[in-house]
């Protein structure tokens, strides 16, 4: 659902915010959906079950903080899941998935200035947003 988004972040060429809160927004839509289906009957379709990292990014990209928790919620529901059938601490998981999409999104920004100016723009609107990426930047 987000390929257009990831194709021209890798050109250096920021996603239109209009085209992208309403592709985001559908994509929420269908994924709430889907979170809401047992585990077992969760399709793995992208087009009728939406990447979690995909609308994170998308929310950061808008710089919307509403829409970034509402990622994160769905990003904790999935590592609630994975944490109760391993046992791993859950909010020590979602911290590191969180730094972990965030370097990836990053890495898909490949013009350094762009990259920086979007970082301090998230920072400004997520200041209790981990810095633990900050770290693996290119």
């Amino acid at each position: 659902m987000f390929s257009e988004m990831i194709a021209d972040l890798n050109r250096s060429i920021m996603p239109e915010p209009v085209n992208l809160t309403k592709r985001f927004d559908f994509a929420l839509t269908k994924k709430l959906g889907v979170v809401e289906l047992p585990p077992a009957f969760r399709m793995q379709d992208s087009k009728i079950n939406p990447r979690s990292d995909h609308l994170l990014w998308a929310a950061m990209l808008l710089l919307d903080r509403n829409r970034i928790e509402l990622a994160l919620s769905v990003i904790a529901v999935e590592v609630s899941e994975i944490s109760r059938e391993t046992g791993a601490d859950y909010e020590d998981v979602v911290a590191l998935r969180v730094a972990d999409l965030t370097d990836q999104l990053l890495l898909q920004i490949p013009d350094t200035a762009q990259r920086e100016k979007f970082e301090s723009n998230l920072q400004k609107i997520m200041p209790d947003w981990p810095d633990d990426h900050q770290e693996n930047a290119p």
